[in-house]
């Protein structure tokens, strides 16, 4: 059973990540054994969230249509997978905060007697926008809840890394007490042509230098991580360590438990059926 940490022993170990030189691994899960493999792996964390579940039902993207109750998933995908599995690498959930009929502390007291050690804003409302995402916002079920999310996580002694999509949401994360903000650069799609990757990858770079550069203006010893966009392999984001030095963590979900799995499980199945009498 995985062990409970406090938001500041989940610091301490974080920075000792960063002592030896290293950057921080979020493996971001939605099976027990993708969570057993990552812990084996050195994930530092261990996230889960509905859309981890639903990527390992292969369908990832359904997970921002109204088809679920995100938390509720979540909360049972820990609950009998990830936590039972685990040993000693916190495990931080997922929550849908904007959820108008969720109670926010009834489920982060069922989190914590559960032993979850953090929390993060996922499924995150930033990645909507339009007219539909500012009907949202004018009805009350936008960032902002996710931003009080993290303030009471954070004030109930939670370690929690929130997603942020711009400057001004990353400010106002810190501002709740996030300990690690994480700039979202939407789903994770790896890019085979050169050219294509270098401009993405060079993109992505000046989007995250703005995420990072509100993030420690604000406060020096929050963490700063990148996931999503064409980051999806260890040389993407060496490729971006190397133009960004503040860089201090990854949150890899594909990385983690797609893109692993999906060519050798093909290869394998292949190579059974090349099998002749």
């Amino acid at each position: 059973m995985a062990v409970k940490y406090g938001a500041e022993q989940v610091v301490s170990r974080l920075r000792d990540v960063l002592k030896e030189d290293g950057l921080i691994f979020v493996a971001a899960v939605g099976s027990g054994i993708s969570a057993k493999f990552s812990e084996r792996g050195g994930a530092d964390i261990i996230a889960t969230y509905s859309i981890a579940k639903y990527r390992m039902m292969g369908f990832s993207r359904v997970s921002y249509l109204p088809i679920c109750d995100a938390n509720a998933i979540t909360e049972d995908l820990g609950k009998n997978e990830i936590l039972p599995i685990v040993r000693d690498t916190p495990v931080v959930a997922g929550v849908f905060a904007p959820n108008p009929t969720l109670n926010t502390q009834v489920l982060l007291d069922e989190y914590a007697r559960l032993g979850f050690s953090g929390v993060m804003n996922c499924p995150t409302i930033a990645l909507l926008d339009g007219w539909y995402r500012q009907s949202l916002e004018d009805m009350g079920m936008g960032y902002e809840k996710e931003v009080e999310l993290t303030r009471l996580a954070a004030d109930m002694g939670f370690f929690t890394q929130p997603f942020a999509t711009n400057s001004e949401e990353a400010e106002r994360m810190v501002e709740a007490g996030a300990h690690m903000v994480i700039a979202h650069l939407g789903g994770t799609v790896p890019v085979d042509e050169p050219e294509e990757r270098e401009r993405q990858i060079e993109e992505s770079a000046k989007k995250c230098i703005v995420i990072f550069e509100a993030v420690k203006k604000i406060k020096e010893e929050v963490f700063v991580a990148v996931h999503g966009g064409p980051f999806a392999f260890p040389e993407d984001v060496k490729e971006l360590k190397k133009r960004i030095p503040m860089l201090e963590g990854f949150l890899g979900g594909s990385s983690a438990e797609r893109l692993p799995v999906e060519g050798p499980i093909r290869k394998a199945v292949s190579d059974f059926k090349s099998i002749k009498a």
